[in-house]
């Protein structure tokens, strides 16, 4: 080849060479251009990536604040885990708040199921024994009123108006309601009442049962209204006694 003829063939180009690296642009990801470079990582779905600083780590190993955050994200592991790590705990603290040991076992039920519904409410770094024994307490003294609270008191709740008295007890309070917890109150009452003199029963039961003024109860009866407040009053006195409960004679109408 003549000299000349060389110089202007010039030397071969050279794979991925500028001129050839320009002219192909740049290879996309997973074509066949290209098969050795990496797929593209799917992007995270929404509910993680809100709390993308979450790192992988043991679930045992896990601070409560963590668990509770990874519970707020679906994970159900987690939250089991800090079912096991804090049922004792607060099934002691109800036990010295209640003392019942029937109390004890539904209101402890009552706290996880109620912890799980309204975790999103919780807030990190919040500690999440405060958290979860803020719950406790407030199921414990709302337990608490209800254990304390008087039969006489609210005996005018018992919504016994209409409904027909004679029976036994049970049958009563089963044709009154069907909450079962209603129907034990309800039943009570009326045991306590067959305790009680007939004129006291009968002036409880047509004031308070059945919501009767003392006027009207006058013209039922033929009893002078005042003999009636005293009957009431002795009566209610009794059946508080006889329920275990501090008497509050409700104020009769007149």
């Amino acid at each position: 080849m003549h000299p000349k003829q060389a110089d202007k063939a010039g030397p071969p180009p050279k794979p991925g060479g500028a001129k050839g690296a320009a002219k192909a642009g740049p290879a996309k990801a997973g074509s066949s251009s290209n098969p050795a470079s990496p797929a593209p990582k799917p992007p995270m779905p929404p509910a993680v990536a809100d709390t993308g600083d979450l790192k992988p780590v043991t679930l045992g190993r896990a601070s409560d604040e963590e668990l509770m955050r990874r519970t707020q994200n679906g994970d159900k592991q987690a939250y089991a885990l800090l079912y096991e790590r804090y049922s004792a705990s607060v099934l002691s603290y109800l036990y010295r708040m209640l003392g019942n040991v029937e109390d004890v076992e539904s209101i402890g039920q009552e706290v996880f199921l109620r912890a799980f519904r309204f975790a999103p409410t919780y807030r990190y770094p919040q500690k999440f024994s405060t958290w979860l024994f803020t719950i406790t307490r407030n199921l414990a003294i709302n337990q608490s009123r209800r254990r304390r609270r008087s039969p006489v008191r609210n005996v005018t709740e018992l919504n016994l108006e209409g409904v027909e008295m004679s029976g036994d007890p049970y049958q009563v309070a089963a044709r009154a309601t069907d909450n079962v917890e209603r129907q034990e109150e309800i039943a009570q009452v009326l045991k306590a009442l067959e305790d009680l003199p007939a004129d006291q029963k009968e002036v409880i039961v047509l004031g308070v049962f059945q919501d009767l003024s003392y006027a009207e109860i006058e013209d039922i009866t033929g009893t002078k209204a005042v003999t009636l407040r005293s009957r009431m009053f002795h009566g209610l006195k009794r059946l508080a006694r006889t329920l275990g409960a501090p008497a509050e004679p409700p104020e009769a109408t007149t």
